[in-house]
């Protein structure tokens, strides 16, 4: 009678070791598979994507999350790429964006697809009138894509020049950021060109160069930025 009562005790005991060694597993895999549920497509673009009628063309490379609700499709731009969105700020631009479709009928709903050939677009669904596509990021509405390590192409941005005029100061140059790009805001020209140089490791291809800015009512002389460029890193600008 002891020795059955004992083996039972024994039984019961391997029995709940082996379930309690399982749980672990099962919660472990529970995430993943909610994680595998979030994007119904996901894609790495191998060829630049046009982005319905926003005409934002994405880079190639551009990850793409067609989410299973078929709302919207999360976008992650490639390495040295950013959006650019009409409020300026000194920080560099987000790589995350997401395009969804939106209904001229309130109450109403779009949905997206995408098209390996066609890019993005937009279905009805129950919408009864028309679809617009757009791109947010953060509640901010997107205009364009740029190269990041293109810098002429971003101080050239009528936003972002518009930003730059605004600043005020009286001092012969004053050193700034935007968009994670160092620039100097010169009034001084002559002055300033006697100490500007620009270096990279020693070598000749970081070249300083200037952006007029358009010229405002009420300024004696339009505004200009120096800043240096060229095919390298740590391309740096200093004034001594």
């Amino acid at each position: 009678m002891k020795t059955s009562v004992i083996v039972g005790i024994v039984l019961f005991l391997a029995l709940t070791s082996c379930k309690k060694s399982k749980q672990p597993e099962e919660v472990k895999d529970a995430p993943a598979t909610a994680a595998r549920t979030t994007c119904s497509k996901e894609i790495i673009s191998e060829q630049p994507v046009k982005a319905g009628e926003t005409g934002i063309l994405l880079p190639a490379g551009t990850k793409l999350c067609v989410k299973s609700d078929k709302l919207s499709i999360d976008v992650e731009l490639p390495k040295g790429y950013g959006f650019v969105t009409p409020d300026v700020n000194e920080k560099t631009l987000p790589v995350f964006a997401t395009y969804a479709c939106y209904c001229s009928v309130a109450g109403s709903a779009c949905q997206v697809f995408y098209a390996d050939e066609a890019g993005f677009g937009c279905l009805h669904s129950s919408c009864p009138g028309s679809c617009t596509g757009q791109f947010t990021y953060h509640g901010y509405s997107i205009s364009r894509v740029v190269e990041l390590s293109d810098k002429s192409s971003i101080l050239s941005l009528p936003q972002v020049q518009e930003y730059i005029a605004a600043i005020q100061s009286n001092e012969p140059w004053s050193r700034h950021t935007v968009y994670g790009i160092d620039f100097y805001l010169v009034n001084d020209e002559a002055a300033f060109l006697a100490g500007a140089s620009c270096d990279c490791e020693g070598t000749a291809a970081c070249k300083l160069k200037v952006i007029n800015l358009p010229f405002k009512v009420g300024e004696g002389i339009a505004k200009k930025i120096y800043y240096c460029d060229g095919g390298c890193n740590g391309c740096e600008l200093t004034v001594d």
